[in-house]
């Protein structure tokens, strides 16, 4: 008799079925929510942007943002520079003097002319003896131009904190000449010289009226030993404001030996004097980072602490007096920088701009040096600032450079005015001539310029 295995007992559940919502619900609950978060970013947004609107002005006086847009300054060029990079063979240039060169005469004078030249010829028919009122009168003329000249000037005070030797601290002040160079429409701006306000705590600017006002380190170059003070245009009142005026910068190419000159700042040493001299020699250079500078030299008697600019007899800037740029053999002559090769640096500091970097002192050469290595143009590299771009790209000392791009090198002026083309990160190619064995061999160095600091 067979046995049967019992079943196992069933499981009896009385819900086996799940409860699942609507997909149509679902998808319309999250099309209204999304909607419902739209409406309320974009509310949200036009709330913010009405409080951001009525408050803007109250947070941009709180936390002090500067928002005045500034007027740029420019100083127009002249003179035999090359400024769109083309080759500067420094050929003869037509200049229109700033310096009258033809003295008023003292003498009853009549133009006949030369019949076999063809030109006038100068008679003197009578001599006029000149009188001690005849030179003062002379000077009362010059002093009006220089103090004309004075109120584009003024006297920038730099102010160190020191420590002495039992832990007190005191105050130490250095004064130098200013420059009024113009203004931006928050500040005026006044160059001066680095090395007299370097390691300044606090500055202050004295103006012609009287009047002083703190000031700021607004922008510097090292090599050109420049610097440019920024004054609020807020901080002096209207009436203040109309005492002071901004120097005319005149033009250093024309000068010419002989000619007479003013030096207004502190020429001999002391702040607001005044020296009445000329110009006694003129045509030397002094070479820089990527630059050349033009260097001419009064018969002024000048001291260590004298600085200052030189103007001629109508009032304009024609050079800064320094004491960095000497020559060495020559210490005691009174040493002026040109300021018509100033002025491109002098507006780029003035207006902030970024100035190309590429890192080299160079020479020009003389053209029987040229000719002896069969070279119509170049320059020689005396130096390779250490970490530049030339130093990075493989430039040596010793390289003559001869071209860079398609623009061909024929001295440092035009070197300089060829960088200025081109803008910080660009990449140049530069043809240089390397002795290699006696013998010159030509070499395309790729350099990427860079921003000077």
């Amino acid at each position: 008799m067979e046995t049967k295995t019992p079943e196992p007992e069933k499981e009896y559940r009385f819900i086996q079925e799940k409860v699942v919502p609507r997909r149509k619900h679902k998808i319309k609950k999250m099309a209204y929510a999304s909607i419902f978060a739209v409406v309320l970013a974009i509310i949200f947004g036009l709330v913010a942007r009405y409080v951001f609107i009525i408050s803007d002005q109250f947070w941009i006086k709180v936390l002090g943002i500067d928002t005045t847009e500034r007027e740029h300054i420019t100083f127009p060029s002249e003179g035999p520079e090359d400024h769109t990079g083309a080759n500067n063979t420094g050929g003869n240039v037509t200049v229109t003097p700033s310096i009258s060169t033809t003295p008023e005469p003292t003498a009853a004078v009549t133009q006949t002319p030369d019949k076999e030249n063809g030109e006038d010829v100068t008679v003197v028919e009578k001599k006029i003896e000149a009188t001690i009122e005849d030179y003062e009168r002379m000077l009362f003329e010059l002093k009006k131009v220089a103090n004309t000249a004075t109120s584009g000037l003024a006297v920038v005070t730099a102010i160190e904190n020191r420590v002495d030797w039992f832990d007190e601290t005191y105050e130490t002040k250095r004064t130098t000449t200013g420059i009024i160079i113009g203004e931006n429409n928050a500040e005026l701006l006044v160059l001066t010289n680095l090395d007299k306000i370097n390691g300044a705590s606090d500055l202050e600017v004295t103006f012609n009226a009287g009047f002083t006002v703190s000031g700021k380190l607004w922008s510097y170059d090292k090599d050109y030993n420049l610097a440019v003070v920024a004054v609020k245009l807020n901080e002096i009142t209207p009436q203040q404001l109309t005492t002071i005026k901004t120097a005319e910068l005149g033009e250093s190419y024309s000068i010419t030996l002989g000619a007479p000159v003013i030096a207004l700042g502190k020429p001999n040493g002391y702040s607001g004097s005044m020296m009445i001299g000329m110009i006694c020699s003129r045509g030397g250079y002094y070479y820089i980072m990527d630059n050349r500078l033009d260097i001419f030299h009064t018969d002024l008697n000048i001291n260590s602490n004298s600085d200052g600019v030189i103007i001629n007899t109508e009032g304009q800037i024609i050079g800064i007096m320094t004491q960095t740029m000497k020559d060495e053999s020559n210490p005691d002559v009174s040493t002026v920088i040109g300021i018509s090769r100033l002025k491109p640096i002098i507006e780029k500091l003035a207006n902030k701009t970024e100035r190309i970097y590429f890192g080299i002192i160079g020479e020009d050469i003389p053209q029987d040096v040229l000719q002896s290595f069969h070279l119509t143009g170049g320059i020689y590299v005396t130096e390779v600032r250490a970490d530049s771009p030339a130093f990075t790209a493989g430039i040596k000392q010793g390289d003559i450079i001869t071209q860079i791009n398609e623009f061909s090198v024929s001295m440092m002026s035009n070197f300089t005015s060829i960088l200025n083309n081109y803008k910080p990160k660009e990449k140049v190619t530069v043809v240089v001539q390397r002795k290699v064995k006696q013998e010159l061999s030509e070499k395309s160095i790729e350099v990427v310029l860079d921003i000077k600091e």
